[in-house]
């Protein structure tokens, strides 16, 4: 049946200028005889050009030109391409290309139909560069459980997987899969999650958080779902490591004999061992707060870390716990920065109740040791002196029968000499034998030096012996028995003198006491340039009653000075070069001097 007249006209006088898309008519030399509204609107003015001048703005035919062909051999085209809009914008178009054939079969025209597909190729270049360099591993199933698709993380993981099963694919299975989340996704139409793991390219295990989400056709049926998968075999690991880590320090914080405990910005207890439990008294099962803990540590501690760039330690200090009794500890604290954010504060306490205890046995049993030494010097000193006291009844006796005056004379002194010499021995073994506790006071360390050296002063001036007194730096007031560092001192000192005399040094001795501080320790050193000790010498003065000074001598005194200075909690060294002088050197360290009281 033929269309009614009307329409027939409409459709040859308007349907051209109708259709929504551009449409042109080219002939055999490219010219654009003619063009509807909507394909000026797409290109601009196209009137007396030439296509590819209209399309692209070229001055030659396209190297590639698909109406040459379609004027060659008649077949329609369809092909999408890129020109220039009439604004001289890039635009993208879908050109279906048309022969028009004469009665003779002859092709005068080519009808091309241009659809602008700019915005919607943008969007699908959009779509492709996210589902391809988005950093996860993305594919789409369909519902036979074939991947359809795969983006380029998820061929570099896995290689080539388009067309395969996905248990295949991904998990190198035969079988599906029971805890599927694509499964679940298409049987319900929801997002589904879960842990897979999968075979990579390299046959390495991957832990993967995998999410799948639906894709609805127009009737709201799930043909296909995507599948979202993350790597998360790092944060596993990760994860693993921390757990051991914290199951680790917990161990250790828990096991440690130090205590150890935490607070936070706020002074809060965020953490406390059973050590430190035990060293603040708490109870089983029974809490502290911080505002507790800070009055049983030093003052001002808990303020001082949180201001310090570098960790705090206090050596030795005194602890009070809940019960009022005193610990002596070593105390570390530093602060917690997380970022450069102040966090709080962490402390390390050793109880040195122990040590303290061992250190108090170790030189009791020193002295004790010396004690013993000594008493076996003692016995071969007392023989010698019987020995003399022999020679001297003998002096007497024979001076008796004789009626010699004058040897009986030389027999009295002989013994009167000896049994004071004895009486010497017998004093000083008693003395330095005590175990009396020395009594301290605060004391100017430099006032002690000065004493000794007025006390000497005589004497060395009148052997032309140079008496120094030197103080190195600001020394401030210590805790000692001012009586018994004098006697060191003048022990030293005196045997100082002794050793110049001995050396007849024509140029003139020296001797120089020196008082300074170093780290926190008291230090005396008395230096002399005079004979000096060989090695022997030195192994035994601490040790016996050793003395070089013959009968004028009785070896005690430096056995005095050591023990004297133990029991400030210090020791003392000597160094000595025969005939180029000695230096004995006193060091008191200030957190380890006994306590008033």
């Amino acid at each position: 049946m033929a269309p009614p007249k009307d329409l027939d006209q409409w459709i040859k006088d308007k349907l051209f200028h109708a259709v929504p898309m551009g449409i042109a008519v080219i002939d055999r030399s490219f010219n654009v005889v003619y063009a509807n509204p909507a394909f000026q609107d797409m290109f601009g003015e196209w009137r007396s050009r030439k296509c590819y001048d209209v399309y692209k703005d070229r001055d030659s035919i396209c190297p590639d030109c698909k109406g040459s062909k379609t004027f060659q051999d008649g077949r329609p085209r369809i092909n999408e391409e890129i020109g220039y809009d009439k604004n001289g914008k890039p635009t993208r178009y879908i050109k279906h290309t048309v022969p028009m054939v004469d009665d003779d079969g002859n092709i005068p025209y080519l009808v091309e139909m241009s659809t602008n597909i700019t915005e919607a190729a943008q969007i699908r270049r959009e779509y492709e560069l996210l589902f391809d360099h988005i950093p996860c591993n993305i594919l789409l199933i369909d519902r036979d459980f074939r991947i359809l698709k795969a983006n380029r993380h998820m061929k570099r993981l896995l290689g080539d997987v388009k067309g395969k099963h996905c248990f295949q694919g991904l998990k190198g299975c035969n079988d599906a899969c029971l805890e599927c989340t694509a499964r679940q996704t298409f049987e319900d139409g929801r997002q589904h999650s879960g842990h897979h793991i999968w075979k990579s390219r390299t046959g390495n295990t991957v832990h993967l958080h995998v999410i799948t989400l639906p894709i609805r056709t127009e009737n709201g049926r799930v043909e296909v779902v995507m599948e979202m998968a993350v790597d998360v075999t790092q944060t596993l690991e990760l994860e693993e490591g921390l757990k051991f880590a914290h199951s680790f320090l917990k161990t250790i914080i828990t096991t440690s004999m130090d205590g150890i405990f935490a607070v936070d910005e706020n002074g809060t207890i965020t953490l406390i061992n059973p050590a430190a439990s035990e060293l603040f008294g708490i109870a089983d099962n029974g809490s502290i707060t911080g505002e507790e803990i800070a009055a049983m540590l030093p003052t001002g501690i808990m303020e001082h870390v949180p201001e310090e760039a570098h960790p705090t330690l206090v050596p030795e200090s005194i602890i009070k716990n809940l019960q009022g009794d005193e610990l002596p500890v070593r105390l570390f604290g530093n602060k917690l920065l997380i970022d450069g954010v102040y966090r709080g504060m962490a402390f390390s306490m050793q109880n040195l109740s122990e040590i303290k205890r061992l250190e108090k046995e170790k030189l009791e049993a020193e002295r004790l040791a010396a004690v013993g030494q000594t008493v076996a010097g003692l016995a071969h000193g007392i023989k010698n002196l019987i020995n003399a006291l022999e020679g001297g009844l003998y002096m007497l006796n024979t001076g008796i029968g004789k009626g010699d005056f004058g040897r009986v004379t030389k027999g009295m002194e002989m013994l009167t000499r000896n049994i004071d010499r004895i009486s010497t021995f017998a004093k000083a073994f008693l003395d330095f034998s005590k175990a009396r506790e020395i009594q301290v006071k605060l004391n100017r360390p430099d006032e002690v030096v000065a004493e000794v050296m007025d006390m000497y002063a005589a004497k060395a001036s009148e052997h032309g012996i140079l008496l120094k007194c030197e103080a190195i730096g600001p020394i401030r007031p210590v805790l000692i028995d001012y009586e018994k560092i004098h006697e060191c001192l003048t022990n030293l000192v005196g045997n100082a003198i002794d050793a110049c005399l001995a050396c007849n040094n024509d140029s003139g001795s020296h001797i120089t006491v020196r008082t300074l501080e170093d780290n926190d320790t008291l230090v005396y050193e008395i230096i002399d340039d005079g004979c000096g000790m060989d090695d022997e010498i030195k192994q035994k003065v601490f040790t016996t009653f050793f003395t070089t000074k013959g009968l004028g001598g009785t070896g005690i005194g430096l056995l005095m000075t050591k023990k004297i200075i133990h029991e400030h909690g210090g020791s003392i060294e000597l160094m000595s070069e025969p005939g180029r002088g000695t230096t004995f050197r006193i060091l008191l360290p200030r957190q380890r001097l006994p306590k008033v009281g």
